[in-house]
């Protein structure tokens, strides 16, 4: 017996699109369903992007920017900061302080 499986991932908060991939599994009937992470990021709807995968209950990896994010790291260069750190931390870099 053959076994079908979606995957997919790098959703990056966008809620739209994300229920156009949800509606197309739906649609195929798969045997099983993952995310590989990327819930969050650039997209301007993050925490609607990620109820929609809680909603389904859908496995999922922690992306590099769900990871950023969630635990306030910058490595995936996903940290959101205001114009106001911006500023000092290009002061800081040029020597000038902050």
């Amino acid at each position: 017996m053959t076994m079908r499986i979606a995957i997919f991932g790098d959703l990056h908060g966008n809620s739209v699109a994300t229920e156009a991939v949800l509606a197309a599994i739906d649609a195929d009937g798969p045997d099983a369903v993952y995310c590989l992470g990327d819930l969050v990021g650039y997209g301007a709807c993050p925490n609607e992007t990620i109820e929609l995968i809680r909603e389904r209950a859908i496995p999922t990896v922690m992306g590099n920017y769900d990871d950023g994010v969630g635990f306030d790291r910058d490595d995936c260069g996903c940290a959101y900061r205001d114009q106001d750190e911006e500023a000092r931390d290009r002061r800081r870099s040029s020597g000038r302080g902050g």
